[in-house]
């Protein structure tokens, strides 16, 4: 069951784990640091070990003509590219049918210069910095774009919005890499720190089991090494 801290209980939590309650150099800025720099890391830490958990998805439409898109405007917030699928369904619905799309190598790009997109047949796309550049040129249709948002970060010492975690290790581990952050700014050891850090980072597999094992964006299901069949089978769910 998810649950939620404030800077405030993170704040307390890494003083209290370093015995810095009453410290004059650990001050709120260098707390909010080491606390931000902890979400960052354990954030990646976490995704890492159920991607497919973090990932949300929206929708976006095809500007006719128009190649490159901004990724932090038609994905919110954007980290991590997952998957794109593409429908020419006028109308987007529940019922729209959208079918996989897939990158190209730029080595490939020549083969579509010049060229538009043909209706109903999605084009191929990579990043570009931070954009998303789909090749040939699209005419029409909508992408469902499958991302990785961004880490929560306090904006000040100030900031009250809370951050929510889904297991109690995933906000040790944020407290535990703090803490370290702030041993290193201090010229001191972290080789313990260091050592429970790894602990928590493998124990963040069995600290959320009931999030059960991936999902599949293949309609079809998982591959034949997930399930049983005969010799004759094409290694899919059907």
């Amino acid at each position: 069951m998810a649950y939620t801290r404030t800077f405030a209980q993170l704040s307390s939590a890494v003083q209290q784990l370093g015995q810095w309650e009453n410290s004059g150099d650990i001050l709120s800025a260098v707390l909010l640091q080491a606390i931000n720099y902890g979400l960052l890391e354990g954030y990646d830490l976490m995704v890492q070990k159920w991607a497919d958990y973090y990932t949300i998805d929206t929708t976006f439409a095809f500007v006719s003509g128009t190649a490159s898109y901004v990724l932090a405007t038609v994905a919110p917030n954007f980290y991590k590219l997952r998957h794109l699928a593409y429908t020419q369904d006028a109308s987007v619905t529940s019922g729209s049918r959208f079918i996989p799309m897939l990158p190209h190598a730029i080595e490939g790009a020549f083969a579509y210069s010049g060229v538009q997109a043909s209706a109903g047949r999605p084009p191929r796309y990579r990043e570009q910095g931070a954009n998303l550049v789909f090749a040939p040129v699209p005419a029409s249709g909508t992408v469902r774009i499958y991302y990785i948002p961004l880490p929560v970060q306090f904006a000040s010492i100030a900031d009250v919005t809370p951050v929510t975690f889904d297991v109690p290790v995933e906000e040790r581990l944020v407290v535990q890499i703090a803490q370290r952050d702030i041993l290193e700014r201090n010229d001191l050891p972290t080789t313990d720190c260091d050592a429970k850090i790894g602990k928590l980072t493998a124990l963040l597999r069995t600290g959320a089991d009931g999030r059960g094992e991936i999902f599949y964006l293949n309609p079809a299901g998982p591959p034949r090494e997930f399930m049983q069949g005969g010799p004759d089978d094409e290694g899919w769910w059907t």
